[in-house]
């Protein structure tokens, strides 16, 4: 027999287990943003942390992220399952952490080492997961709203020894975070370790790890010049697959069109202030190096010509492994279609400047987001 006094207990487990309050006293709607990157890393501070402060001012309050950074709320491979159990209702998943249940996503990523402008990357990924309907399909499939997309400027290497050539780098174990920069670091005699971005410091200081691939600003954000001392910029592709916000289905679905559009142009906003912000990070980051003793270096003629030949090899071998180890059924008008986006973006960013994160948010919103139908989508 349940007491009156149980079953208020378990109403109020329930509503808390949640994470969902619709506070109508206050008009509030609190919720759960996670993202394992830490605070002070470009992609928890732009696409986390500042995104929902911003968030809170343009609803007046009514929509309360709360944000938690790092691996508080759930571990790096778990983002996808987190937003499918309703711990966290907005998130950040890198779909490589779950190529079977991303197919699509995770094949497209293999094109990283193709392309090298991290702007045009973000918004045309972005621009593809919302519109094309073999990804729809996909995060339909996977009980995830694609919400908005992100890039990477260029990974790097930041080892414990100097890395600046083929010879260096033969037969040290590289932190990879795909199968494009395995595939390279096999390539070049190097042993690749696939383990997620927030494990490189451990991996670094206690010696499993040589070098961590990713980018340069993690000196700084993840304090990777404490355990790595030498840093290459040699240029290792770009890394763009998954959303920065996901979102849970009923989450969304119970938002009110206001609010959805909200969404939209809050993100919008962050991702244009993650490519502003992102570079300046980098710069930051390498400027601050050698105070902290770390040796920055440029690499080798031979090592850019490993990468040069790998971006080539790729594109023969791309549509091959997209159809038999993704299943992917047609991969050359996948990446057809992809890279039609790519050219799009690339067209409409062409005369925007840079350092001017308004001009190019409201490019990402007139463009991309204002032309989706808040009233359908996802639904």
């Amino acid at each position: 027999m349940i007491t009156k006094h149980k079953f208020k207990l378990s109403i109020c487990v329930a509503a808390l287990s949640s994470s969902i309050f619709s506070a109508a006293a206050v008009g509030a709607t609190e919720f759960n943003a996670n993202t394992f990157f830490p605070a002070t890393h470009p992609l928890g501070k732009f696409g986390y942390v500042d995104w929902a402060e911003s968030l809170k001012a343009s609803s007046n309050g009514e929509l309360q992220p709360k944000v938690f950074t790092g691996t508080v709320l759930l571990p790096a491979r778990a983002g996808m399952s987190g937003l499918q159990d309703g711990i966290a209702q907005v998130g950040y998943h890198y779909s490589g952490y779950t190529p079977a249940e991303l197919p699509v996503s995770t094949a497209i990523q293999e094109l990283g080492f193709n392309y090298s402008d991290a702007l045009v990357a973000a918004v045309a990924n972005t621009d593809f997961n919302m519109n094309d309907k073999e990804l729809l399909a996909e995060w339909e499939k996977a009980g995830i709203i694609f919400g908005g997309g992100y890039s990477t400027p260029a990974y790097n290497l930041m080892c414990s020894m100097p890395v600046r050539n083929l010879s260096e780098v033969k037969g040290k174990r590289l932190r990879t975070n795909g199968n494009a920069l395995s595939r390279w670091a096999e390539t070049v005699g190097a042993v690749p370790v696939n383990v997620p971005s927030s494990e490189m410091y451990q991996g670094l200081e206690k010696g499993t790890l040589d070098c961590a691939l990713n980018v340069a600003s993690d000196l700084k954000s993840r304090s990777l010049w404490d355990v790595a001392k030498h840093t290459t910029m040699v240029p290792l592709g770009l890394a763009w697959a998954g959303p920065m916000w996901g979102y849970n289905k009923d989450f969304w679905s119970g938002l009110s069109s206001k609010h959805k559009r909200l969404m939209f142009n809050e993100n919008a906003k962050a991702m244009a202030r993650l490519y502003v912000g992102y570079d300046a990070s980098v710069t930051e980051a390498l400027n601050e190096a050698k105070s902290h003793g770390v040796s920055v270096y440029e690499p080798s003629a031979d090592m850019m010509s490993s990468i040069k030949q790998f971006a080539s090899d790729n594109m023969t071998n791309v549509y091959s492994m997209a159809s038999e180890k993704y299943k992917i059924a047609d991969p050359k008008a996948l990446f057809s279609r992809f890279d039609a986006t790519m050219q799009k973006w690339d067209a409409l960013f062409a005369k925007v400047d840079r350092n001017d994160a308004d001009a190019i948010a409201a490019i990402i919103q007139r463009e991309l987001f204002d032309k989706i139908d808040v009233g359908s989508y996802g639904l």
